[in-house]
């Protein structure tokens, strides 16, 4: 729990630092919108002006196309920049740079230059580009609160906070929920490969019971694998029982280690690394709900299958074996 803990942490702090440092930027960006607002308000702008002005600004802050690559980029930027240098603006640098990145070319700016006078259109750019940088902004911490939510959704699930003890369970929901949980060691380096049943295969577990069964084997797959390499997770039905196959492709399990590794105690890890408690753990969940765990290990091929007993729910007669 300790290293889970620590996981979540650093996943959450990644989307919340992002949301916050977003949310600094977003004050700025403000403060300039209203600042060149209230300078074009005080021009006698006609109502052409204004419909070219909130034309250009609509068009680039709905521009949601994927960014241009780094050399086109910068080549827009200089063509920006030397569109806005012949027209007298010697300073908005950090303005052609912003629009390059939004994929704007210098001729989607000819327009306001042909129908205000200098002064007036340095105020509508420094408007526009505020505007677009307050739409980026604003996707964000959309992007980032969401991944908040979506993360602490996992925490609920896999804890099974404020639901019933025991309940039906969805064996390929579970996986999900743990390897959500696990992401921050997935994301290093190990490729996931799913192979699940078509059909929802529930378990009557208790609780959480069943999450730490796949975090234990999964955890223990990743660091065989020393963090790179395919982890291969399978679903599926034979006869009443839901199957769950979990591989890895990493070095196997030594001949004279394999008949010991479900004895409480019993690590291959170095000191402080392992209790040798997980798989011993795993095996008593497992029969607690009257399943059965084997493993097979050869290198570049170790696989954990676990049994467990389909709830009433999911005993259909008709689907009896993959």
């Amino acid at each position: 729990m300790g290293k889970l803990s620590a996981g979540l942490a650093h996943e959450l702090n990644n989307p919340a630092s992002a949301a916050k440092r977003a949310a600094g930027h977003l004050r700025d960006a403000m403060k300039r919108i209203k600042e060149a607002s209230l300078e074009l308000g005080r021009r006698q702008l006609t109502p052409e002006q204004k419909a070219e002005i909130l034309k250009l600004e609509t068009a680039f802050t709905q521009n949601d196309g994927p960014p241009p690559d780094p050399l086109t980029a910068s080549d827009m930027e200089e063509q920006i920049d030397s569109l806005l240098r012949s027209h007298g603006q010697t300073d908005l640098w950090q303005l052609a740079a912003d629009l390059a990145r939004k994929n704007v070319g210098p001729e989607m700016l000819e327009s306001l230059f042909a129908v205000l006078e200098q002064d007036t259109a340095r105020a509508a750019l420094v408007r526009i580009a505020a505007s677009v940088e307050i739409a980026g902004l604003v996707n964000e911490i959309e992007s980032s609160t969401a991944r908040i939510s979506d993360l602490v959704g996992a925490i609920k699930e896999y804890t099974h906070m404020d639901q019933a003890p025991v309940q039906n369970v969805d064996i390929v929901k579970s996986l999900e929920t743990t390897l959500t949980i696990l992401n921050h060691k997935l994301k290093q380096g190990v490729a996931v490969t799913r192979d699940y049943k078509g059909v929802p295969l529930l378990v009557n577990s208790f609780g959480s019971e069943l999450n730490q069964v796949w975090t234990n084997i999964i955890d223990n797959a990743i660091d065989a694998m020393k963090g790179r390499g395919e982890l291969r997770v399978r679903t599926y039905r034979d006869d009443g029982c839901a199957v769950v196959e979990i591989a890895d492709n990493g070095p196997g399990i030594a001949p004279d280690v394999e008949p010991h590794i479900f004895d409480p105690f019993f690590t291959t890890k170095g000191v402080g690394e392992g209790t040798g408690l997980g798989l011993d753990t795993v095996q008593r969940i497992v029969k607690k709900h009257r399943g059965s765990i084997q493993v097979t290990s050869d290198p570049g091929d170790t696989r954990f299958q676990i049994w467990l007993p389909l709830s009433d729910a999911s005993a259909q007669p008709n689907n009896k074996r993959t």
